[in-house]
């Protein structure tokens, strides 16, 4: 049940007026209620905790999707980091779940069971759309991973390196639900950027060298920015842009020619890594 959830709680501590906002909580087979500090880290924590409520109460179109997908995405699936092709459609699931959520959660018994139905109505198209995304992502993987271990030249090790490590980052067990509907779309393009750089690295190594230093430094401060982070708090949505941003810095150093979601630079990325963090403070 969903019950009802308050927006904000207050509490007269030692004589001070302690205000609260709770949220529900993914715990992964379960969610629980738990109160932040902040309206932003409610919202976010709120959207993830529906988003597992109604995924652990929808009927599981996994069964059918499984036996409805297309021979080349049987095919494809059958190599996934998941561990399963059951598991990759979970995991799929979850992000459909996101598709049809919408902006304003609900916040009533009421509200929650009408997104319910409109959730249980829509999930086994939407999870198609997802899958249809997911194997052009992991068709683009295993190129890749074909690809690097065909290459062993020394005079490519930092660029081949940084490509690896992107690709982990990319690509993981749960990475679909965990990146997301809206940037799952963007994935095939950034990985495309990788097959892209990776057809210009014999001939480029210096030139890609100063990006791979552009983009390291940047990647070390956002790591620093996330550990900065007081035990507990949820990474910030602002935060969790600037991850994003780095991707699209990376099309715009390594593959110019697939074009950028927006304006991207390194001053950019750094001025929204400040602003974010700044925001937490």
């Amino acid at each position: 049940m969903f019950g009802a959830i308050e927006r904000e709680v207050s509490r007269t501590v030692a004589g001070h007026r302690v205000t609260g906002f709770p949220a529900l909580v993914d715990e992964g087979t379960s969610v629980g209620l738990k109160v932040y500090p902040t309206p932003g880290e409610q919202a976010a924590v709120m959207r993830a905790g529906i988003i597992r409520l109604l995924s652990l109460r929808v009927p599981s179109p996994a069964k059918y999707v499984l036996e409805h997908l297309s021979n080349t995405e049987k095919l494809t699936f059958s190599q996934n980091p998941h561990g399963s092709v059951a598991e990759l459609i979970r995991d799929c699931s979850i992000a459909a779940i996101d598709k049809l959520v919408p902006e304003e959660l609900p916040g009533t018994q009421d509200a929650f069971d009408r997104l319910y139905e409109e959730v249980r109505a829509e999930l086994i198209d939407t999870v198609f759309t997802v899958t249809a995304t997911v194997e052009k992502i992991l068709a683009s993987t295993r190129r890749i991973q074909k690809q690097l271990k065909g290459t062993t030249s020394l005079a490519l090790i930092t660029g081949l390196n940084d490509v690896r490590s992107q690709l982990e980052h990319l690509v993981y067990p749960g990475f679909v639900a965990a990146t997301g509907y809206a940037q799952l779309a963007h994935l095939p393009r950034y990985l495309r950027g990788i097959e892209v750089r990776l057809e210009k690295l014999p001939t480029n190594v210096q030139r890609d060298g100063l990006g791979v230093a552009v983009v390291q430094r940047l990647e070390d401060e956002y790591d620093d920015a996330v550990a900065s982070l007081a035990a507990g708090r949820h990474r910030p949505a602002a935060l969790g842009r600037v991850r994003w941003m780095i991707e699209e810095l990376r099309i715009s150093l390594f593959a110019q020619d697939l074009g950028t979601a927006y304006s991207v630079s390194e001053k950019r990325v750094r001025t929204a890594l400040n602003e974010a963090l700044a925001a937490t403070r």
